[in-house]
This record gives C-alpha cells, sequence and structure tokens, in this order.
C-alpha cells in the first residue's frame, strides 16, 4: 500500500511535482510507495519536505520534457507516469511496455493538441481587431491550454483573453491568470508553476504582431532557433526605455553580458557611458541593444573567447531586432560596428567609407555608422585610443543634432 501522499496545488502543478519529485527519486522511493492527489484549495497542497539525506541527481533534458508532456496530458494517472518515467531512468530499468505505451499515446495527443491550438490562436488573431479581449472555447480535458498560456498571453502583449474548457476557464486579466471551475470562485494560478509547453514556443509567434516591448523581451528569453542559445548562459536582450528617441546597437553581448543578461555592461560598455556622458545624451534617451542576443564563443582551458556572429545568427536574431525598431520607433539610430551596420543597412559595410554621416533608414528615421566600443579598447597606443575617443564621441554628437526636441 502506498504510505507517502503528496499533494499538489492545482492540476498543472509541474514545479510541485518537480520538487517532490526531486526529494522523494532522491531517496529512492518506488512509484507505488506514493500517491498524487491535488488539493482542494492551493493553499492546502502539502510536498515533502527536503531531506538532506536525499542523494542529488539529474536526468537528461528529454526524461524531464516527457515528465512535463505528461502533465499536461489528460491522463488520470499522469503526476505518477512522469514520476515513474524519472525513477525507472534513475533506476536504470526500462518502463514497463504498457507504461511507455500510454505515455507515447499521450505525448502525440499533446503535440497534435498543441499545434492544432496554436493554429487556432493565429488564425483567429489574425481576425481579431485587437481592442477587446480574446475569447475562445477550446474542447479539450488536457492541461495542454494551461501550458499554452504564455505563448497567447505574449502573443496578445500582456491583453486580456479568456479560454473556457469543457471542465473549467483559464483568463488572464491583464495583470494575473485565474482558473474557474464549476461552482468555484476564480482563484489565482502562478504561471510559473505550468508545465513547459510541447512544441518551442518561439517558432510559433508572430514576433511581427507583439507590441510590448516586455512581451517581445520575454518571448526573446525562450529563443532556441540557432545553435548559439544552446551554449550562452542567457539571452541578452536591450535595454531602455520604449520612448528612447535614439537607438544603439552592437554587434553580439560579450563573456561579461552573457553572465549578467544585461547588454554594455562590460568595459566596451562601461567606455560607451563615459562617451554618451561627454556626448550630452541622456540615458533617458538611450536604448542599446546588440544585432545578435546571444554570446558566440569559443572556450579555452581558462576563457571563453568571443567568435564573431556569422549569417545564420544575424538571420535568426533579425526578428527580435526588428520589433525593437517596430516599437520603440527611435528617430536616430547609431550602429557599432559592422556586424550592425551590415544587418541594418541589407548590404556589406566598410565603416571607414560609411562613419561619421547620417544615412537615411527605410522607416524614416536617421543611421549613422560609428566603431564599436570595444575596437576603441584594441587600439595598440594610448594616444591612438584617445585620438579614435574623441572621433567617437564626436560620431555621437553628430547623432544627437539629429534628434530635435525632446516630446513631453
Amino acid at each position: 500500500m502506498p504510505d507517502i501522499t503528496v499533494t499538489l496545488a492545482h492540476e498543472a502543478d509541474f514545479t510541485g511535482w518537480r520538487s517532490a519529485t526531486r526529494s522523494l527519486a532522491g531517496r529512492r522511493t518506488p512509484p507505488a510507495d506514493i500517491t498524487w492527489r491535488i488539493a482542494p484549495h492551493p493553499e492546502s497542497a502539502a510536498l515533502p519536505a527536503p531531506d538532506p539525506a536525499a542523494a542529488r541527481f539529474t536526468v537528461p533534458r528529454a526524461v524531464m520534457e516527457l515528465a512535463a508532456i505528461m502533465v499536461q496530458s489528460a491522463l488520470p494517472d499522469r503526476f505518477a507516469l512522469a514520476y515513474t518515467l524519472v525513477y525507472d531512468h534513475l533506476m536504470g530499468m526500462p518502463t514497463d511496455e504498457e507504461a511507455a505505451a500510454c505515455m507515447a499515446a499521450a505525448k502525440a495527443d499533446v503535440l497534435a493538441q498543441t499545434r492544432h491550438l496554436r493554429d487556432d490562436i493565429r488564425a483567429a488573431l489574425s481576425r481579431h481587431d485587437g481592442t477587446s479581449s480574446y475569447q475562445a472555447h477550446v474542447d479539450t480535458l488536457s492541461l495542454v491550454p494551461e501550458s499554452n498560456a504564455r505563448f497567447l498571453t505574449l502573443q496578445r502583449s500582456f491583453a486580456p483573453w479568456q479560454l473556457d474548457m469543457p471542465d473549467r476557464t483559464l483568463r488572464w486579466t491583464g495583470h494575473e491568470m485565474l482558473h474557474e471551475a464549476p461552482g468555484q470562485a476564480p482563484r489565482p494560478l502562478d504561471p510559473t508553476s505550468l508545465p513547459p509547453p510541447a512544441l518551442p514556443m518561439v517558432p510559433d509567434l508572430d514576433i511581427a504582431r507583439i507590441t510590448s516591448l516586455r512581451a517581445v523581451a520575454l518571448a526573446a528569453k525562450t529563443c532556441l532557433i540557432c545553435p548559439m542559445a544552446a551554449h550562452a548562459t542567457q539571452t541578452v536582450f536591450g535595454e531602455g526605455r520604449e520612448a528612447a528617441r535614439m537607438m544603439f546597437v552592437g554587434e553580439q553581448p560579450g563573456d561579461i553580458e552573457d553572465r549578467a543578461g544585461r547588454p554594455f555592461v562590460g568595459p566596451a560598455g562601461q567606455l560607451f557611458d563615459r562617451a554618451l556622458l561627454e556626448a550630452g545624451i541622456g540615458r533617458d534617451d538611450a536604448y542599446v541593444t546588440n544585432t545578435v542576443k546571444h554570446f558566440k564563443f569559443r572556450r579555452t582551458p581558462t576563457r571563453r573567447i568571443h567568435e564573431k556572429a556569422g549569417p545564420a545568427e544575424i538571420a535568426a536574431c533579425a526578428p527580435w531586432l526588428a520589433a525593437e525598431r517596430r516599437i520603440i520607433r527611435p528617430a536616430v539610430v547609431v550602429m557599432l560596428g559592422v556586424t550592425a551596420a551590415s544587418a541594418l543597412l541589407g548590404r556589406a559595410v566598410t565603416i571607414s567609407r560609411e562613419r561619421s554621416r547620417i544615412i537615411p533608414l527605410e522607416d524614416g528615421s536617421d543611421g549613422l555608422v560609428t566603431v564599436h566600443p570595444s575596437y576603441l579598447l584594441r587600439l595598440p597606443d594610448e594616444a591612438a585610443r584617445a585620438r579614435e575617443y574623441d572621433r567617437f564621441v564626436n560620431d555621437l554628437r553628430l547623432a544627437a543634432t539629429r534628434l530635435g526636441p525632446a516630446v513631453t
């Protein structure tokens, strides 16, 4: 008879399941000894207390991805199946044939439902006027709508929406997620507790329809389109106000930016901040970003050495940079280095030929090409650095002359 009961906060409580699994599987607790149940009220959830004696373990990404798919399936024993999957892997045992067949069928169903739901959402949003709440009926008993709630929230730029299912309603108010079952009052649902969707989110998003910079930034953090994303620490998105009048575009984050998750915070960024100050450009008027949002590098025994972003990485990140420009609508775009200039001008660029002049861009903004601040740090002698730094500051001053008076 099972002698351990795990009480989860809600029907799709992947975070609670994962926490309990970490403790129980770490003690090698057999699946038959565990009962999984859903709390009648979220506050009555009861997970096993962390056990210092439990062995730490890791499982392959594919195992946890399949476990997340089980949690969002319609199977009544989905939490037990997900735990069995992890337990069998730790013990080096093959999963029972019947359970494996059940998991395979559930995975196929969840993948199909995810694709169908996203296709329906995109089709409906293409016809939606965008001025009212989006509401749709989804005929499913699975938790696929919950796992795709973030997809819909970002695609709607945090605007309200509602999905009605046969046994529940899921609603985003614009500020919080609410879950409502028949005969029950709506209760908040923590989006971070939900299982990740069965399909990557970013390739299915219509990035051109997202109107919130925050939504674009959050979507970019889950981007795995190019191989760089698998090696970098994190996505490093742009930083600054949506009302910024100047946009500065570099090549890619460096080692320090990759670790910090912010652009232009390393030595080149500190030099850039000093040049902005000397050029009389306030940070409130500056939005800083990169052509490529992940750090590309080769690893040595002691360091991660920067490598130049290639055409594939630039193309993969192009929708993010385009969204930043579309939402911010800067009056002036300063291209820092050849990678940014080539990407934004759509042609091969030689800095010496294009530098220090105003270039009209296709969206009506003014462009200016100059060197990247890191170039100044690589100059061999102090006199050259001082001379080129002054020229860099003068380029920034020239860009600032195109701003005109600030709009209040």
